[in-house]
């Protein structure tokens, strides 16, 4: 596993999961609640034992990938900024309940090979259970892990800017504090759209509301440049006083409910930054 240097930190660490493999497993958990929802209208016990034993594989597949994630951001420093926990907590409930479902399609195979379709259709349905949300909650990873990449550039610009903690920095919600956090790393784009909606193009997993953004604007904690050439596109870059006020952000009190978006959840294609390990 490749291991690089980050100047904020004593000693390196194993890179974290990837955008490429949080897509991957996305794909993966899609596939696999298609073949459960298709094994349920398929006939008699005979016909439907192979496509089980071969759904049955594809979840097994699917939970070693998802172990193999939460072990590489375990490892990795996401389990040192309060973002980079989250996207570790994530990753064992997917781990857990891609497990789950692999145990329950498996005892489904044993329940078709005695030609009890009944309590083979109820271990479908509980692996199908076991998987709701599955793919969304993999694209929270992502978000959260951009969050937590852009906490360790927030700290390595404050030390390049002799920025000082202090009291004095503005306080910004729990919502405030994700929008700071996304687009710390300084590769936001904020678009123009029709009827004077606005986007967030770019990074491209990020989640904020448009209106988040406009108040963090007005509060001087970040700016929108106009792209030269680009009609309608401005670039998002956190000023001195956006990167004070996050990182002197209080963490999340435990059990905070998630914060809703509006704007939908991508994977990322750029290149991975050299932040996470």
């Amino acid at each position: 596993m490749q291991i690089k240097e980050f100047s904020s930190l004593a000693h390196p660490y194993p890179l974290g999961p990837s955008d490429e493999e949080l897509w991957a497993l996305t794909r993966y958990l899609l596939a696999s609640g298609d073949q459960l929802d298709d094994l349920k209208r398929r006939g008699t016990a005979p016909k439907r034992l192979q496509d089980a034993v071969r759904t049955g594989g594809a979840l097994h597949q699917t939970s070693l990938h998802a172990a193999g994630l939460l072990a590489k951001a375990a490892l990795s420093n996401a389990t040192t900024t309060v973002d980079g926990l989250d996207a570790v907590s994530l990753l064992r409930r997917l781990a857990e309940a891609t497990a789950t479902a692999a145990l329950r399609a498996a005892d489904s195979i044993a329940a078709l090979a005695h030609g009890d379709t009944t309590t083979a259709d109820r271990l479908l349905e509980q692996a199908r259970v076991h998987l709701h949300r599955a793919p969304v909650t993999c694209q929270e990873v992502g978000s959260a892990l951009l969050r937590h990449d852009g906490y360790l550039y927030a700290q390595a610009r404050a030390a390049r800017e002799n920025l000082a903690p202090g009291g004095g920095a503005v306080k910004v919600s729990e919502a405030q504090r994700k929008a700071l956090a996304s687009l710390a790393r300084g590769d936001g784009v904020f678009r123009d759209a029709r009827r004077s909606v606005r986007e967030l193009e770019s990074p491209l997993n990020a989640s904020v509301r448009t209106a988040t953004l406009d108040a963090l604007a007005a509060r001087n904690l970040l700016t929108l440049t106009p792209l030269t050439g680009q009609e309608g596109r401005s670039a998002i870059r956190l000023t001195s006083e956006g990167i004070q006020a996050l990182l002197a952000a209080p963490p999340p009190k435990p059990g905070s409910p998630a914060i809703a978006t509006s704007v939908p959840i991508r994977p990322r294609t750029a290149a991975r930054t050299s932040a996470r390990r």
